[in-house]
């Protein structure tokens, strides 16, 4: 059994009481709770433990085969169990600096700049000091925790102070309650959502193994081709709302987009959209951020509405043969992205233009050839865009039920039946 006392150090809990959402709070909120289930700290259940970052200047502590947790795989990878990061440690890194090795199944919450991120450890791994971690004792399922945690995230935030950088400290964390019921629950809870959470993983493993093995027929389908404007092919923006619509619109910004990745947006109304409203995005287009293009932000619409509309801070790229498949390949290469970053103007907010855009270079394919591909490689495209609609589609019905379940308002059995009919 873990120890369950805390080694973090420094001061004690704080005797504040500020009440979370309904399962989460900093002290005991005095409020009452459904039948089963019981205001408790969490130290009870947990032994919370803190993280540290080995000497930079030491490249031997560096670059090991330990996983060592940072922001950036918080924020990419929430509410997930993960089972790598994109940075390492090494034992020399770890004997030598005061981060800890913790084991499968501690819950991590991002505390300090992007505060309450979770994250649920697959396998050891070690965290900067910028997270609270909770080992879980043998009346606390980890699983459970998190989707406390994921619940409360709006609650946490609030949690946090700070003039600089906003940040929740120890002495609220070791102060922190949970509504809990008993292990049994908790593992009937995390049993039901675990089953659309693990249905997810199964299609971010689809989407990730499409993308290789497009990659891998572009590259069999370019080998030896010379370059060609990327005009050639497609249009750059080929179309711009002189002013406003009517009704409703998903407005696409740039902040939306990841290295091919795009949420589909909820609709708003054109009334509630801003100026840079601008540009309608058909099935097919390819949509490429214009500012900072290293940082390579860029995504395949295959959304069927006539309502998506992107901002002009986004370049809308639409392929003139409807051979998506092929122009979206052609984008996400290096040679295309370096020709855009060294065609950005601009220190700050650097930011390449449309024309520059359409200049970029791409493998030159007959119009047979680019068929072709897109032959083989369109319906891949299209499975990969339903395993992301039904990703959202989970993802939605997870957080519907979410605080319901953990507030006790709704039964598991009813949760069951809801899960069952979609994974």
């Amino acid at each position: 059994m873990p120890r369950l006392r805390t080694l973090t150090g420094g001061r004690d809990a704080t005797t504040a009481v500020i009440p979370g959402k309904g399962t989460l709070s900093i002290g005991h909120p005095r409020t009452a709770c459904p039948p089963g289930y019981e205001w408790r700290a969490l130290s009870e259940f947990a032994r919370l433990e803190s993280g540290h970052t080995p000497a930079r200047a030491r490249a031997e502590y560096w670059d090991g085969s330990i996983p060592w947790l940072s922001i950036p795989d918080a924020t990419n990878k929430h509410g997930r169990v993960i089972f790598d990061t994109a940075q390492h440690v090494s034992e020399t890194g770890v004997a030598n600096s005061s981060t800890r090795l913790l084991p499968p199944g501690t819950v991590c919450l991002s505390r300090t700049a992007s505060v309450g991120y979770v994250i649920q450890m697959g396998v050891e791994m070690c965290t900067s000091q910028d997270f609270v971690n909770w080992v879980c004792g043998p009346d606390l399922n980890p699983a459970y925790l998190r989707y406390i945690l994921m619940f409360e995230q709006e609650s946490i935030r609030r949690f946090a102070h700070g003039t600089t950088h906003q940040t929740m400290y120890y002495p609220e964390a070791k102060a922190l309650h949970a509504m809990m019921p008993s292990r049994l629950i908790q593992d009937s809870v995390a049993e039901v959502l675990g089953a659309l959470d693990d249905k997810m993983v199964e299609n971010r493993a689809v989407v990730q193994d499409i993308d290789e093995l497009v990659l891998c027929l572009f590259l069999q389908a370019t080998e030896g081709a010379e370059k060609t404007p990327l005009s050639s092919i497609a249009l750059v923006n080929p179309s711009t709302l002189a002013s406003a619509g009517h009704g409703t619109l998903r407005y696409v910004d740039i902040g939306a987009l990841g290295v091919g990745s795009m949420p589909l947006p909820i609709q708003t109304a054109w009334s509630d959209a801003p100026s840079r409203a601008r540009r309608p995005v058909n099935k097919g287009d390819v949509l490429w951020s214009t500012v900072r293009p290293n940082l390579r932000a860029h995504a395949l619409s295959l959304y069927e509405g006539s309502d998506l509309i992107a901002s002009t801070g986004l370049a809308v790229i639409r392929p003139i043969e409807g051979d998506y498949a092929f122009v979206y390949e052609c984008v996400r290469t290096a040679a295309f992205t370096s020709h855009l970053v060294s065609s950005a103007a601009g220190s700050a907010y650097p930011a390449v233009r449309p024309g520059d855009i359409g200049c970029g270079p791409v493998p030159c394919l007959s119009i047979a050839d680019r068929r072709s591909f897109q032959s083989a490689a369109g319906p891949l495209r299209q499975r990969q865009w339903a395993s992301l609609v039904e990703n959202r589609s989970l993802a939605a019905l997870r957080d519907a039920l979410l605080p319901k379940l953990m507030s006790g308002e709704l039964r598991v059995k009813d949760a069951e039946k809801q899960v069952e009919e979609v994974v």
